[in-house]
């Protein structure tokens, strides 16, 4: 046995030698990539993956290096995306650590299964970053991953901070898996490519770790690892076919047994019965479960396997009390079955079993309370009850855009997307590409065309040897065709398969490829125009992205979450728009080093500079004339984000309120590259203003600041939210805090400011809409507040009254609003875009088409903030209803105005909704009385927003208006119209009927 010595954090050089006899493989995603398998109803074991498959993928163009510290774009869902690899549980069975080959492993509350955590280690391109181990320690305090990087690291993590507590570096080969001893002071590794197993103790909490023993001498991968109850021995499993025991003692390991067990081939899986006396061994070539005495590993008996078709049993659990033991792997009933099978007596008994999974089970754990959870290929995990039912179920939110070859692209009737959520072309949704909106449709879309003048693709399904023209498309060893498309004009093909999107000619020669994150179900050559240059590819990790038709360059992806409301959209270098709630997403994945836990920063927090539905939409088409003033360039934040401040927030007098009901708040904000900027503070969802803050102290070079707020407190719950931006505006995490406040609760005052404007001083710019549709607005209010609100209080401006000068003063006199007051402020006239500012247009404003006049006399979307940060009350709604003077040099899309006036909501923690035209039809006031966005406005607060029950909310006010409006714009105007719609800040009612 070797000697112990030290393992620490260090760096040390990857292990993957030139002339290895075995290298290092990546593993590919069972459910998504061996699509002929599964289509074909044969069962995948993980044996038939990655020897005979994912073996051949180690050629140099899918290599991945050492972590890089380039940011990289991830998807987030708040689950894992791609397979689950392992699991494990804490000894109360109350927490649950699941790794994955989306290069996350997340922690899970087992008693609802909501999440609580996530634990990031370094990741890079291509495989880098895989997790295929994961081990939590007996207390749950610590959580071990591991897999592929560079370094064949093992990551140690504080589980409730997520910090990296150790890194244990240098091992020969890739991490296959972990498991910690009964006490948490030692763990096993198992490892890839003959290297065996290795064992680490530490003595002081896995702050640093010592190697305890370690045995090379296998003629295969290990594949798992497990300590008997006792801690006193070690079982092991690999590919050479043998089990193995092995005793532990302070000098090391000792083997006492070695042998093929009958069964299969290649045991997978072996675990200790809790009183130690047997061991359960699954396999990865066979369907069967063989129990062995674990002081010698003779036979002892075989568990019941009548009734599973072909497959394997490559995870095997026993239950607490030993009474139960239970199996799963890729072995079903029917396709799509997946069981998990229970016998009783140990195994020696009947069997259950219980449909678990639509895909491959990779792991098990028993619960003390004879509960049972599993994690499947399809990135799902669940938990079966005592009684043999399946009690909860975390499915992937993934949109599945399998077999929708036909459905699948361009619709040439319109400049939008056509696919579908589910399998098959099921949940059709069309998204627009001019307006970026989600329309979900009823029927099937129209079938694309995948022929072209002459050229043809066949034998592409499923297939390793697709033929273009009949001539033979040379594929990458192991890479199967999954998707296709023609050009209209018969002069390029586009196939897409699991690992690549590729374009050829009409000879078959390649132009080019581009590699994929996941398979490419379904491809489009944009066949309404053959200059467009695009080739559109809806990816396996549900994402759509479009590719250059001119080199295979990424330019644009859109996710669209598979509840059908959220999405996406953003380019290589960071842009992006996004609906309500989409913008958390996705987000960017920095790495610090390789002994920190790296860092998730979602777009939301660039949105200040980075949220530009304008920029996405000039990359699909780009504006017919140039804006006057171009946008500032942004950064490419690929190539670098300095972090944000991280924040604390303090409360010393939380426990001690003052008499008067109100509350100290100290904010400290500490620089971590980009210096801090500003600091912010909400309370229940709206900003507080810098008038609250009585002190603000900078250190030497800004890098620590420290801001207190003395804010009054409303009865009931108070949350409190603060953040600080960075030099480059990018938000930090925020913090929030949640106080309750005992006191009298006083009926809430209304507010309501309207501005209405149909002659201008320069009657050019006079509308016909905007009074009668701001007076019904007032009206509304003057006359259903009763039911809600103490009083109100309207407050009108018509015509030439409303001069930029009253507008300010009237927007002023809103700051005698309490905090638990409601405040609407509503502006109908001209509205103009103007840099990244949206600017209303006062009566006396003449020439709107001067840029520095109308930023002398206009009403910008920052200063509207400004005065909306200013009034007390937390309960804030504005709406706008504008038509464009006809000033903008840019072609009309409507995006221009949805940078500028979501981020006044963003940023003040209000309601917004607004809607902004090109002309106003006479027709409409003729049949509505009002235009159609201030009709739909007053149809949804005079009851239809309320769903059935008896108040209409800022929010459902909202959805309604969403989704009224577009319908009610096609029948007036002969085109859709959707409105910018941004709720942030708490939900309050506006009327009840």
């Amino acid at each position: 046995m070797p000697a112990m010595h030290s393992i620490g954090g260090s760096n040390s050089a990857c292990s993957l030698a030139a002339n290895d006899s075995e290298m290092v493989v990546m593993t590919v995603s069972i459910s998504r990539s061996v699509v002929a398998l599964l289509r074909s109803g044969q069962s995948v074991s993980r044996f038939w993956l990655r020897r005979v498959v994912t073996a051949i993928l180690l050629s140099a163009h899918l290599l991945a290096g050492a972590a890089e510290n380039a940011p990289l774009l991830r998807i987030e869902t708040g689950t894992h995306t791609a397979s689950i690899r392992s699991l494990a549980v804490d000894a109360d069975g109350q927490i649950m650590l699941t790794a994955s080959d989306d290069k996350t492993a997340r922690l899970w509350r087992l008693s609802d299964g909501q999440p609580i955590g996530v634990l990031r280690p370094p990741i890079g391109p291509g495989n880098e970053g895989k997790l295929y181990a994961a081990a939590l320690t007996p207390q749950g305090d610590l959580a071990a991953v591991g897999g592929w990087s560079a370094d064949n690291d093992v990551y140690i993590f504080r589980r409730e901070s997520g910090a990296m507590r150790l890194r244990l570096s240098g091992m020969p080969n890739v991490i296959n898996h972990l498991t910690f001893s009964p006490d948490g002071k030692m763990l096993a590794v198992a490892l890839w490519g003959g290297h065996g197993i290795r064992v680490f103790t530490s003595r002081n909490a896995w702050s640093s770790a010592a190697l305890l023993g370690e045995d090379s001498a296998y003629g295969g991968d290990s594949y798992s690892v497990s300590f008997s109850s006792d801690g006193r021995r070690l079982t092991s499993t690999a590919y050479d076919g043998y089990v193995r025991v092995y005793e532990i003692t302070a000098s090391g390991l000792s083997l006492i047994a070695k042998t093929r067990v009958s069964g299969g081939q290649h045991p997978f899986a072996a675990r200790f019965s809790p009183d130690g006396k047997f061991l359960a061994v699954g396999f990865e070539d066979a369907g069967r479960v063989a129990v062995v005495k674990a002081d010698d590993l003779t036979p002892a008996y075989s568990p019941d396997i009548r009734g599973l078709s072909d497959g394997n049993l490559t995870s095997v659990a026993w239950s607490p009390d030993g009474n139960t033991l239970y199996a799963a792997g890729t072995s079903r009933k029917r396709a799509s079955e997946h069981v998990l099978r229970r016998w009783d007596d140990g195994g020696r008994g009947a069997f259950t079993d219980v449909t678990v999974a639509g895909d491959s089970v990779t792991g098990l754990a028993a619960l003390p309370d004879q509960r049972v959870v599993f994690a499947a290929a399809d990135a799902s995990w669940g938990i079966v009850d005592a009684k043999g039912a399946v009690s909860y179920r975390q499915t992937v939110p993934l949109a599945d855009f399998r077999a929708n070859w036909s459905g699948f692209g361009i619709q040439q009737a319109r400049h939008a997307i056509g696919f579908a959520y589910g399998f098959g072309g099921r949940h059709p949704a069309l998204f627009d590409l001019d307006n970026q909106v989600l329309i979900l449709q009823d029927a099937a879309l129209p079938k694309q065309a995948v022929g072209g003048k002459g050229l043809e693709v066949s034998e592409w399904k499923d297939s390793q040897k697709p033929l273009i023209n009949g001539q033979a498309v040379a594929l990458e060893p192991g890479e199967m065709s999954v998707s296709t498309s023609v050009s209209a004009a018969g002069d390029a093909a586009a196939l897409g398969s699991n690992w690549f999107v590729r374009l050829f000619d009409a000879n078959g020669r390649e132009l080019w490829r581009t590699a994929t994150p996941a398979p490419c179900w379904a491809v489009d050559i944009d066949n309404s125009d053959p200059a467009k240059p695009w080739v559109v590819a809806a990816l396996g990790d549900g994402t759509i992205r479009w590719y250059r038709r001119q080199d295979g360059a990424e330019q644009l992806a859109l996710f669209p979450h598979e509840d059908r409301q959220r999405w996406v959209m953003w380019t290589p270098d960071g842009r992006f728009s996004a609906s309500q709630d989409g913008d958390g997403l996705v987000g960017w994945h920095v790495n610090r080093g390789p002994d920190q836990s790296a860092e998730f920063l979602p777009v939301a927090r660039f949105s200040e500079r980075y949220y530009n539905p304008p920029a996405i939409a000039a990359v699909l088409s780009p504006p017919k004339a140039s804006p006057a003033s171009p946008p500032p360039k942004m950064a490419d934040l690929r190539k670098g984000i300095n972090l944000p401040p991280s924040v604390t927030l303090l409360t010393p007098e939380a426990e001690k309120l003052a008499k008067n009901g109100r509350l100290r708040l100290e904010i400290v904000a500490n620089d971590r590259g980009s210096g801090v900027d500003e600091i912010r503070l909400y309370h229940n969802g709206k900003i507080v203003a810098d008038t609250a803050a009585i002190k603000t102290t900078r250190t030497a070079g800004k890098g620590h600041v420290i801001k207190v707020y003395d804010v009054p407190l409303e009865a009931g719950k108070n949350v409190f939210r603060a953040l600080a931006l960075g030099s480059d505006r990018t938000e930090s995490e925020a913090i929030e805090r949640a106080i309750e406040y005992a006191a009298s609760d006083q009926r809430a005052r209304l507010y309501v400011l309207v501005v209405g404007i149909n002659s201008y001083r320069n009657a050019v710019l006079n509308l016909s809409f905007s009074v009668p549709d701001a007076q019904g607005m007032a009206r509304f209010f003057r006359n259903n507040y009763g039911r809600l609100f103490k009083d109100v209080k309207v407050d009108e401006i018509y015509n030439n009254d409303a001069t930029q000068t009253n507008i300010r003063s009237r927007l002023k006199e809103l700051r005698e609003a309490r905090p638990d007051d409601v405040v609407v402020v509503y502006l109908a006239g001209h509205g103009e875009t103007l840099n990244e500012d949206w600017m209303f247009i006062p009566y006396d404003l003449v020439t709107p088409e001067r840029p520095e006049v109308l930023q002398r006399d206009g009403i910008s979307s920052r200063e509207l903030a400004e005065a909306v940060k200013m009034i007390p009350a937390q309960k804030l709604m504005v709406i706008i209803d504008a038509c464009k003077s006809g000033a903008a040099t840019i072609s009309f899309r409507g995006l221009e105005e949805r940078r500028a006036l979501a981020q006044l909501s963003r940023s003040t923690g209000t309601h917004m909704i607004a809607a902004t035209t090109k002309d106003q039809p006479a027709s409409e006031l003729d049949a509505l009385g009002h235009g159609v966005f201030t009709y739909t406005l007053l149809e949804g607060l005079m009851g239809k927003a309320a769903s059935g029950e008896k108040d209409v909310t800022a929010r459902k006010l909202m959805v309604f208006v969403e989704q009224a409006m577009p319908e009610l714009t096609r029948r007036y105007r002969s085109e859709e119209q959707y409105p910018v719609v941004s709720s942030n800040g708490m939900d309050f009612p506006l009327a009840l009927h």
